[in-house]
């Protein structure tokens, strides 16, 4: 059985600052950053994939450095394929991912069936998949200090 974390970066300031695309995590989000990776570290992380921003990797850095593993992988752009491999075990048995409102979405229904179809609001979202043969669930659950 392969088990899935999923979640939105933590905390940015909402409007980004004007002619910054790539903001770093607020005070809030390097609270709930720590407090991921307080929560997963006794997951047992086998693989951490984030995005290309900055918000992503510093939301993830505290529990690569807790569970001690290296730089996190960047998510494939085709989804089917990266669902598929995490699903085959390819990346151990327990992943997280770091992403976005736009993308966590999608990677959650690449991997349930039937689709879910969740809409990610707020920062405080754990969505927790397990994937076992011909089978899998997701379950929502909330992290850190609820979002505003």
């Amino acid at each position: 059985m392969v088990t899935v974390l999923l979640v939105r970066h933590a905390d940015v300031d909402v409007p980004p600052p004007i002619g910054n695309p790539d903001p770093s995590l607020n005070v809030k989000g390097v609270l709930r950053a720590n407090e991921l990776a307080r929560v997963a570290e006794v997951a047992g992380v086998t693989a951490i994939f984030t995005s290309d921003l900055k918000r992503t990797k510093e939301t993830a850095a505290p529990l690569a450095t807790r569970v001690g593993l290296p730089q996190p992988l960047p998510v494939v752009s085709d989804v089917d394929q990266f669902a598929a491999d995490v699903g085959a075990g390819k990346f151990g048995t327990v992943v997280l991912v770091v992403g976005h409102t736009n993308t966590i979405p999608l990677i959650i229904d690449a991997l349930v069936s039937p689709p879910q179809s969740v809409a990610v609001q707020g920062f405080d979202n754990l969505y927790l998949v397990s994937l076992a043969i011909a089978a899998s669930q997701m379950i929502r659950l909330r992290y850190g200090a609820p979002s505003d």
